[in-house]
């Protein structure tokens, strides 16, 4: 977005440091100013599952493979066999980047995380391990994740997921306290999973990936964007950089306007699926009726943004939001259903003997998949 101006009141390192001393210091005295918990313990070996767990956004990163599982699943022409436990490796290497990486950005961000109601009780705040315990994780599931898929799958499936760590790790997270334009870093990195189980199957990033990669990176800008507004007030106290403002101002309106465009991208990409191969004209219809309701939250997000009421913004925002998260499960879900040759036409692939062809963007070179010879097919 040309002319979008950044924000000038970024705080720098040296007054983080001092908002964190300050922090610090009002804990130490019980003040009620600063919403700390009190330092915990060090974390048993019980509590260590579960730690890990929220150092790695376990609940992020399970819908972060979901988007994956359901690329492969996309990749997989119908009539050729789905390879469970390649599918299941490839999930797990996912899952294990995807939580490497949201485990160092927590390490890199623990001084800002304490200046945030909604982060001030991580782990790594709290101090129930420390940043060498939590660095030590996050590079035991970052490498086992990659060596995982570079082993087991192809490298070109690892080689993203090291390109996902990396993004999310050393450009998305320092991003995020100089310029609003961290948004769009981060949706890349959220773009890469379903690409990640594209290549997992086929090998290659292609036209279908790219595919998959764009309904990720699109659906993010009103699920991300509504969320930043919600906790607007948050990211300030953290010193992150977030495009949303108040109710009625310019940023907003940049914000809302994002989320509406990028859910009419959404419907040109669904409705471009018949036309590469990978879905059929029923799945339009039904992505056409999903992306009208995303479009109209999004819409109502904008009106009441531009209209200044700061309750209607807030309702709104929150509407959209959980509209997101019930829209890219039902997305995937009938893509994957419809997904080329769904009604019971055999595509063609090697050994297809039957049914109206489907050109499949090469998805049929399944270079993951073995037959009972144990050669690829």
């Amino acid at each position: 977005m040309p002319g979008v101006r950044q924000h000038s009141d970024s705080p720098s390192a040296a007054e983080l440091a001092a908002r964190g001393a300050a922090a610090d210091a009002a804990q130490q005295k019980g003040s009620d100013d600063v919403h700390l918990p009190a330092k915990a313990t060090a974390a048993t070996v019980a509590e260590l599952p579960s730690i890990y767990f929220e150092m790695g956004k376990g609940k992020l990163s399970a819908l972060v493979t979901l988007t994956a599982a359901a690329s492969y699943a996309m990749a997989v022409p119908v009539g050729a066999p789905i390879m469970w436990d390649m599918l299941a490796i490839t999930s797990g290497g996912t899952m294990l980047a995807a939580m490497s990486a949201s485990a160092f950005n927590q390490i890199v961000e623990r001084e800002n995380d304490k200046l945030m109601t909604r982060t001030a009780r991580r782990p790594l705040v709290t101090g129930k391990i420390s940043p060498e315990h939590g660095y030590t994780v996050a590079s035991l599931a970052g490498v086992g994740g990659v060596t995982l898929l570079a082993l087991q799958i192809n490298p070109v499936t690892a080689a993203l997921g090291a390109a996902n760590i990396a993004l999310y790790t050393c450009v998305y997270t320092p991003m995020k306290q100089k310029t609003m334009w961290n948004t769009w870093v981060g949706a890349v990195v959220g773009a890469i999973p379903p690409m990640m189980g594209w290549a997992a199957v086929t090998g290659n990033v292609g036209v279908g990936a790219l595919v998959m990669g764009g309904v990720l990176f699109s659906w993010q800008m009103p699920h991300f964007l509504s969320l930043a507004y919600m906790m607007r007030n948050d990211y300030k106290a953290g010193g992150y950089v977030m495009m949303p403002g108040e109710a009625g101002s310019p940023e907003l309106a940049r914000a809302t306007l994002a989320s509406m465009r990028h859910c009419i991208y959404l419907e040109m990409l669904c409705a471009a699926t018949p036309f590469l191969g990978m879905a059929d004209t029923m799945f339009v219809a039904e992505a056409t009726v999903l992306n009208g309701g995303f479009l109209y939250l999004a819409y109502q997000f904008h009106a009441h943004g531009a209209s200044g009421n700061q309750g209607k913004t807030n309702a709104a925002a929150r509407k959209l939001f959980l509209g997101s998260l019930l829209y890219l499960p039902l997305l995937l879900g009938f893509m994957v259903f419809h997904r080329c040759g769904s009604t019971g036409k055999i595509p063609a692939h090697p050994g297809a003997t039957a049914g109206e062809p489907c050109t499949y963007l090469a998805a049929s070179n399944m270079v993951s998949e073995k037959d009972s010879s144990g050669k690829s097919c």
